[in-house]
């Protein structure tokens, strides 16, 4: 058991490696893993070597067990929602798109925005009625607002600028929902946001994220909203999904969702 530990623990260092490199965020839960992973196999092969050494005390070892069948199930029930929303089919026919925002580098979309935008711009071709907020403010080191950036995609991609709305202020996905609602309110001066909050909105983000966004929208009052998943890297597939979880847990703690 202990080899397969330090196995295991291995694996998420050499991970956690490749992601630093790569100056991916949040990728320390990886190295807390492999900690966490080498202090269990290596008291696990003390004790096989020392029978009468030092132990766990039976309460200790009680309380770290339930808490540990606790983060599994908590963790296995949030990323089967995660997963069913990234299996999620677009509604037809929807009357807006929300493509949220994802950070630019200096003018040019992240690979992340990038798969969003690919699929903004297909259901956008698709669906001639639909127009789109195009969410996201200027973030450091990013030349322009996502916003922008997004603009420039979709009218090169031959999206003609009369269905694109911009909304350049927010810096979370929360600020997304908020401010775009504001936006297509203002777009049509003869109705309230209120009235805007029940049309037919599509969430365009990479798939992991979908999940968390529409209950984010549904807590701010969305009530047809719909998930539009886009790809996302297929490398990090995983640490975007281990990440997602607790992004989720965050947003329940603070009352988000």
């Amino acid at each position: 058991m202990s080899g397969i530990l330090f196995a295991a623990g291995s694996i998420c260092l050499l991970y956690f490696l490749i992601l630093v490199l790569k100056h991916v965020d949040f990728c320390v839960i990886w190295l807390f893993g492999a900690a966490v992973l080498y202090i269990w196999g290596g008291y696990l092969r003390y004790r096989s070597l020392h029978p009468d050494g030092f132990s766990v005390p039976v309460w200790m070892s009680v309380i770290l067990g339930v808490v540990l069948a606790v983060g599994i199930l908590s963790f296995s029930v949030t990323e089967g929602k995660i997963i069913h929303g990234m299996t999620s089919e677009p509604e037809e026919e929807l009357d807006y798109l929300i493509v949220l925002g994802a950070q630019v580098k200096k003018t040019v979309p992240s690979k992340a925005l990038g798969l969003r935008l690919q699929k903004a711009c297909e259901y956008l071709k698709e669906h001639s009625q639909t127009k789109a907020v195009l969410s996201g403010g200027q973030g450091s080191g990013e030349e322009i607002a996502e916003a922008e950036c997004m603009y420039r995609y979709l009218t090169e991609h031959g999206i003609p600028e009369e269905r694109l709305l911009k909304e350049e202020c927010s810096t979370t996905t929360r600020e997304n929902l908020m401010y775009s609602a504001r936006v297509l309110a203002d777009s049509r001066q003869e109705v309230t946001t209120e009235t805007v909050l029940g049309s037919k909105i599509g969430l365009v983000s990479n798939n992991f994220h979908i999940y968390r966004a529409l209950l984010l929208a549904e807590k701010f009052g969305y009530r047809k909203v719909y998930g539009v998943p886009a790809a996302s890297d297929w490398k990090l597939q995983i640490h975007y999904m281990v990440r997602e979880y607790f992004a989720v847990l965050k947003a329940k703690i603070r009352g988000d969702i």
